[in-house]
């Protein structure tokens, strides 16, 4: 598999940022649609990909860890507030041109952990690589857009949130380089059962874009349509892999 793919990593995030600095009300309103659509997306690679290959064995020990990665996502949002899937109002209480770093470092541990798997599968050419890869970046657009849209509103400057931008946009390609060069050195079940607890990671983030985003639980015809594209488009993925 050629490196050109695990350098598109940072082009979601990097996106997310450049739409926060330079028009956030300008794409607000658009982008909910888009973050619907990443939701679908993510909640159908998870499901039609990713838990199949991870649960080829029987194995209690991978559902404990998806269970992890479920509360583990709860946890970071006590810091993070939300912003990974697309939460831009309600964070009154930080303070003006203060960065959050609760925020901050919490999204960062979040990207980087997605990228860890993102290299074991690209050390192995698995079929799963690419639609995770894609997941990852096109939930990254929303995510990135959020926190530079929180942290443009401190009144930051604009320097301060381009430097942010970047280093973030850096973590998930951090983590896959990582995975790549740990692999020799770790036992291959490793992976899989990391893989687990990101499984629990995005079910939580996905789940709660497709619900939490929607007014009384409800979802409109745009919003529902968007869901409906990124689920199709996960499930033809889904079965181009089976063909191969």
């Amino acid at each position: 598999m050629s490196w050109f793919w695990l350098a598109l990593l940072p082009i979601g995030p990097l996106l997310g940022t450049y739409l926060g600095i330079k028009g956030a009300k300008k794409f607000e309103s658009s982008l909910i649609w888009f973050i619907s659509f990443a939701g679908a997306y993510l909640l159908g690679i998870t499901i039609l990909n990713l838990i199949p290959e991870v649960f080829r064995v029987f194995d209690p020990m991978k559902g404990a860890l998806v269970l992890l990665g479920f509360f583990f996502q709860i946890f970071l949002e006590r810091y993070s507030e939300g912003v990974e899937h697309g939460h831009l109002h309600g964070h009154h209480h930080f303070k003006a041109k203060a960065v959050p770093i609760g925020v901050v470092l919490s999204l960062s541990i979040h990207s980087f952990s997605e990228g860890i798997p993102v290299g074991a599968l690209w050390k192995e050419g698995n079929s799963h690589f690419l639609p995770f890869l894609f997941g990852i970046m096109i939930h990254e657009v929303p995510a990135a857009f959020a926190m530079l849209t929180l942290l443009k509103g401190l009144k930051l400057s604009s320097p301060t949130l381009s430097r942010i931008g970047i280093l973030y946009s850096l973590m998930s390609l951090a983590g896959a380089f990582l995975s790549i060069v740990l692999e020799a050195n770790i036992p291959e079940e490793f992976f899989e059962y990391f893989m687990a607890f990101v499984i629990g990671t995005f079910l939580h983030i996905s789940t709660t874009i497709l619900f939490e985003n929607s007014e009384h639980h409800v979802f409109n015809k745009k919003k529902l349509s968007a869901v409906f594209v990124g689920i199709l488009l996960a499930l033809l993925i889904s079965l181009i892999h089976l063909d191969h």
